[in-house]
């Protein structure tokens, strides 16, 4: 058995973030799905929230996917996904923040908000304008691409595409959009979908179409 193994749902994005790490870092490892909605006593007792994923490395436990991935950055140097360049850094953490702090709520006032035609005009518009910062002041300004960061890709990378593989599920349902004047973030997607960490942990649209539309059935 690997020394490393993470616990994950098949559909859970978060999880996917790790996953697609340890594939782009090269690391082997043991892959436990756990089920959510019905979740084993014997991981309620190991995981402290309850959550996936949860990485267990040498019987070491992390959990959180921003704090995995930068825990396989420092236990596994060797395929580097940070910039060395402190500056660097710095911004790359800046727009790993982003997708979870202002990405991340605008897309789920779409789902809260789906009976609204008022609010969702709204929400629609605070998505677009999220996009657009994200092209202007991330992807143009970074790179010249075709990663976040330039010429290869970097937990930048790995903490958005979960989220923009799932994002055709708002366009069909909830009737978001990327902006016409994207042009950069639809070439990072293609490029994206390009690589074996998203391949290999992608779902299908359906997959997630199926998942989403509950939404909508939900009283």
């Amino acid at each position: 058995m690997a020394a490393v193994e993470l616990f994950s749902y098949e559909a859970c994005p978060y999880a996917q973030r790790a996953r697609m790490a340890l594939i782009e870092k090269g690391i082997a490892f043991t892959l436990t799905e756990v089920d959510l909605y019905n979740k084993p006593d014997w991981f309620k007792a190991l995981s402290p929230y309850g959550k996936v994923p949860l990485l267990r490395h040498n019987d070491n436990l992390v959990y959180e996917s921003r704090i995995i991935n930068e825990y396989l950055e420092d236990a596994f140097p060797d395929r580097p996904l940070l910039p060395h360049d402190a500056v660097l850094r710095s911004k790359a953490r800046i727009w790993i923040d982003y997708c979870d702090s202002y990405l991340m709520p605008a897309l789920h006032k779409l789902i809260a908000d789906r009976r609204d035609d008022d609010k969702q005009k709204e929400n629609r518009k605070a998505v677009a304008e999220k996009f657009l910062f994200m092209e202007n002041e991330g992807l143009r300004k970074l790179s010249a691409g075709p990663y976040w960061l330039g010429a290869d890709v970097s937990l930048v990378d790995l903490q958005f595409m979960p989220f923009l593989e799932r994002f055709p599920c708002y366009e069909a349902l909830w009737g978001a959009a990327i902006p016409a004047e994207c042009t950069r973030l639809k070439a990072w997607i293609k490029a994206m979908q390009t690589r074996d960490s998203h391949n290999k942990t992608a779902m299908p649209f359906e997959f997630h179409m199926t998942r989403y539309r509950r939404y909508d059935e939900a009283a």
